[in-house]
């Protein structure tokens, strides 16, 4: 699932070698029980959560930047579920490729 929303910020502690990892995203406002915008935190998925943190610091993303959030939903305790983060990517620029590829010219460019 995807959501797009403005990001605020991207946290990471590390605590004997476990990670917590959050992302603070912005919504608009509903104008009923939020005035200026809604707030958010979601947690990032463990596992990814270098993988995402290094994502967000790679493309310079800005505070208050539109971002799309790749979201997840596992089972959390008692039942319940919740929504992690697996991914956060901009949405007015391109996922910038890693140095390997863009220095190969495509087939076409070889011709």
């Amino acid at each position: 699932m995807q959501l797009q929303a403005m990001l605020l910020s991207v946290q990471k502690t590390i605590v004997d070698r476990n990670i917590y990892a959050k992302a603070f995203i912005a919504l608009p406002a509903d104008n009923e029980k939020d005035a200026v915008s809604s707030v958010m935190q979601l947690g990032i998925q463990e596992d990814k959560a270098e993988e995402v943190f290094k994502q967000v610091v790679d493309n310079n993303l800005k505070l208050g930047e539109l971002v799309n959030v790749g979201v997840t939903i596992v089972r959390g305790a008692q039942n319940s579920v919740k929504q992690v983060v697996t991914s956060i990517t901009s949405v007015q620029r391109p996922a910038q490729q890693p140095a390997s590829q863009r220095d190969v010219p495509s087939k076409s460019e070889q011709k």
